[in-house]
């Protein structure tokens, strides 16, 4: 009986002791931000799902990896210099995560770095460069009629011509590639984790970043 009785008031003192220190972890963890023991592997899946399509140039599946699958409006220019630069980014475009997913107020997160060609550098000689092209040309031509139309202006067709062949030297010449760090923002709905499509991830897809 008395054995009894101490077991009790052993169990009891350790029942209030617990009941004390869950109250204390809980009024301490009150302004922590959440934690998260291992990294989902939906999600880590889903976020190298994604940017293994965009860096093959499969915009297709990378839209389908992001929640609403939206037109990422992405495909092959129609102009000849714009294509010529496309396809320079899509080639130079290569990512590294620098880190597992980690939980955030909305779901989770994923950081990476992102590699690419430097279109702005590119694209910015190209104006003096097809201007110089053209000034060359016209001095060369024995025939005016060639460079210039009725209107006294470079010929449309010379003037693409220029352009390509600029774009071709500032590939050449100027190409460089840039990195930047990216967050992929992952939400969990309808039994799937979602990349969420924000404005950086967004200008990144799109060369502008």
């Amino acid at each position: 009986m008395k054995l009894s009785k101490f077991f009790s008031g052993v169990f009891g003192v350790l029942g209030m002791l617990l009941m004390v220190a869950t109250v204390m972890l809980c009024v301490l963890s009150r302004n922590t931000r959440p934690r998260m023991l291992e990294s989902p592997e939906a999600a880590s899946t889903q976020a190298q799902r994604m940017m293994d399509a965009l860096c093959a140039g499969d915009y297709e599946t990378a839209a389908s990896c992001m929640y609403g699958q939206p037109s990422l409006g992405a495909g092959t220019p129609d102009d000849a210099v714009s294509r010529l630069i496309w396809d320079a980014f899509t080639d130079s475009l290569s990512y590294e995560f620098t880190g597992l997913c980690y939980v955030t107020d909305s779901g989770l997160a994923r950081n990476a770095s992102v590699t690419a060609l430097d279109v702005a550098k590119v694209t910015a000689s190209l104006p003096e460069r097809a201007k110089e092209l053209l000034k060359e040309r016209a001095e060369a031509a024995e025939d005016k009629t060639e460079v210039y139309d009725e209107h006294n202006a470079y010929r449309a067709e010379l003037v693409d011509e220029a352009l390509l062949d600029a774009a071709r030297q500032a590939l050449d010449e100027d190409a460089e590639t840039v990195t930047r760090d990216v967050t992929l923002s992952l939400i969990y709905r309808d039994r799937a984790w979602w990349v969420t499509p924000d404005a950086a991830l967004l200008e990144m897809i799109s060369g502008l970043a």
